[in-house]
């Protein structure tokens, strides 16, 4: 497919290439005369022969249906797009041809003064704010100091637009060193990136570096995953502006229009040439007028989040998890993204088999992030709803330090990221749980969700279906519980029978443990020759039991135990009557029913 080009040779029937002007991993850049009009062009060769022939297609059509929508922006910053052709089977992109440098050829001599960087920045982001406007929608996708043109009069033109989103502007690409760290995880660029972006290429012409550093690719990949920004020490009054852009959470980011207010106003009381004398022509009035339309265009797409009405109760078809036995809960939570707040460590054998951890310490304190997968209830958790990739998340207010993300999934399945201190305190809980939110939802919305690398062991509790393990005459044994059904939770692992009205209820469930039953697990006994323990809740109403299963070693080598739990909650009494009796022996005979039909299964 394609073949090599070279000056002179006529493209797509229409264009004469004139000069190759700049390349990159997917292809190269020609200006080019256009044939009839002479009108001067610049042609972007987007080579996909490297893909496989499914994934070029649809890289094919998503180069097509972004060039159309750039072709619909027509802004006095923005490089215009004329349309898309075909030639030897390959894409180009045509779109004015701008003769000028870009911000790495204007910073070859050495960093742009603070002041001289935000007039260039504030006519970026004025463009980018009119790009991401509700009527348009457009996202440029990989903002570098090379898609920055600047001519005469620091006149400013961004390119790029139509194209970078299906070049390789990932983490390993040409964009690696001013890639939002949203993006270095997965996530697809949105508008909160292009402001990310534009703040690392002012970063860069101001520090002289991007601020991911100047390791090698891996390196700088690390970087932009955990997003951790020093502070810039060149930057003076701009420095402040370049943070805000450069925060790792997107919510926390300016949107573009007031990215370009704020950066208007370092430039008109910055020197623009490191001396206290401006250079160029003043041109402010227009960009704060362009900020402030674009304001009141933009207005509520901070964080391009389409929000979702009081009422609803369930994600639009979209993404799914599938099969809840085989989703591997591991795969949407990793540490490496987790870093900044600490020592990590992966926990792939806590809890029910639902769940996976990660263990964050941080000097003295400990404290973790938990991801699991459980059955949609009929309505949203409380929280702020937001849709993202076609995902709803419920962002949940910090209670007893703790935060909780919930992503509502299309096939009755949720996600729930949970934040907590194991130890000390968590000064921000939420900020830990939405880098693990991003991390879940970059793996879910590029779907399907991984499935186990190993099948479970056939003696392993994952096996057993837990509402199976109680009849109908051992939950009604509980008083209120005599006509409950059974609610299985995912994949069976766990199974409730409740009376919403007394409170009394029966929970079977399922748990791992380094090392075997806890110390603080109660009373010890045997149950049907199994090590067990018994311990009565704190209200005196419940009881909760904990019986061996079977021991194993876990993924890290260390001796671990699978643990059936069964808890029981007597109703509560009425005001003045006679507290409820020790529920435990309630406990101990409904654990022994379990216990028995745990043994008999297969």
């Amino acid at each position: 497919m394609g073949g090599t080009v070279e000056r002179g040779d006529l493209i797509a029937g229409q264009y004469r290439l004139d000069a190759e002007i700049g390349s990159g991993g997917t292809g190269e850049v020609w200006r080019a005369t256009e044939e009839g009009s002479k009108a001067a062009v610049a042609l972007s060769r987007v080579r996909l022969s490297h893909l496989a022939t499914g994934d070029r297609e649809r890289a094919r059509e998503r180069l097509r249906a972004d060039a159309a929508m750039a072709s619909l922006l027509d802004h006095p910053n923005i490089a215009s797009v004329r349309g898309l052709v075909e030639h030897d089977g390959e894409p180009w992109l045509v779109t004015t041809y701008v003769s000028a440098p870009n911000l790495t050829e204007l910073t070859a001599a050495g960093p742009l003064a603070p002041g001289r960087a935000a007039e260039i920045g504030a006519q970026v982001a004025a463009a980018l704010a009119y790009a991401h406007s509700p009527a348009l929608r457009v996202v440029h996708g990989a903002v570098t100091p090379l898609s920055v043109l600047v001519g005469r009069g620091d006149r400013v033109t961004l390119t790029g637009f139509g194209i970078s989103v299906a070049q390789d502007h990932g983490p390993s690409g040409p964009a690696a060193a001013y890639v939002a760290p949203e993006v270095a995880n997965g996530l697809e660029p949105g508008p909160q990136a292009d402001v990310f972006s534009l703040g690392a290429a002012l970063y860069a012409v101001v520090e002289g570096r991007s601020p991911w550093g100047e390791g090698d690719p891996g390196q700088v990949r690390t970087a932009a995953m955990k997003g951790v920004v020093d502070p810039p020490r060149r930057a003076g009054a701009l420095g402040p502006v370049l943070m805000r852009m450069l925060e790792s959470r997107p919510r926390e980011r300016p949107g573009a229009a007031e990215a370009a207010r704020m950066l208007g106003e370092v430039a008109r009381t910055e020197p623009t040439d490191g001396r206290g004398e401006r250079t160029g022509r003043r041109r402010w009035p227009w960009i704060a007028a362009a900020a402030a339309a674009a304001v009141v265009v933009a207005l509520g797409s901070v964080v391009w989040l389409r929000p979702v009405p009081a009422g609803v109760d369930a994600a639009a078809a979209g993404p799914a998890l599938g099969d809840p036995a085989t989703a591997d809960p591991c795969s949407l939570l990793r540490p490496e993204p987790l870093d900044r707040f600490g020592q990590t460590l992966l926990e792939a054998d806590a809890g029910n088999f639902d769940r996976c951890d990660v263990t964050i310490d941080s000097a003295q304190d400990r404290f973790t992030v938990q991801v699991q997968l459980i059955q949609s209830g009929p309505a949203l958790p409380e929280g702020v709803p937001e849709e993202r990739d076609g995902v709803v998340i419920v962002r949940g207010a910090p209670v007893n330090g703790e935060c909780v993300r919930t992503l509502r999934l299309s096939d009755g399945h949720d996600v729930r990221v949970l934040a907590r201190p194991v130890r000390g305190a968590l000064p921000d809980p939420c900020a830990v749980a939405d880098v693990a939110t991003d991390t879940a939802l970059a793996v879910i919305a590029a779907g399907p969700v991984p499935r186990r690398s190993a099948p479970f062991d056939p003696a392993s509790l994952a096996m057993v279906d837990a509402c199976g393990l109680l009849d109908t005459a051992t939950v009604a044994t509980v008083p209120g519980l005599e006509t409950a059904e059974a609610d299985p939770g995912v994949a069976g692992w766990d199974c409730d029978w409740e009376n919403v009205t007394t409170g009394a209820s029966i929970e079977v469930s399922y748990d791992r443990n380094r090392g075997g039953i806890s110390r603080n697990a109660g009373n010890r006994m045997k149950i049907e020759g199994r090590d067990a323990a018994a311990r009565r809740d704190e209200d005196g109403a419940g009881c909760d039991v904990t019986v061996m299963h079977r021991p194993y070693t876990d993924k890290r080598g260390y001796p671990a135990a699978e643990l059936l739990i069964v808890k029981v909650d007597l109703a509560a009494p009425a005001p003045g009557a006679p507290p409820v009796a020790d529920p435990c022996p309630r406990g101990i005979a409904i654990a022994t029913v379990a216990v028995k039909r745990m043994s008999a299964a297969p």
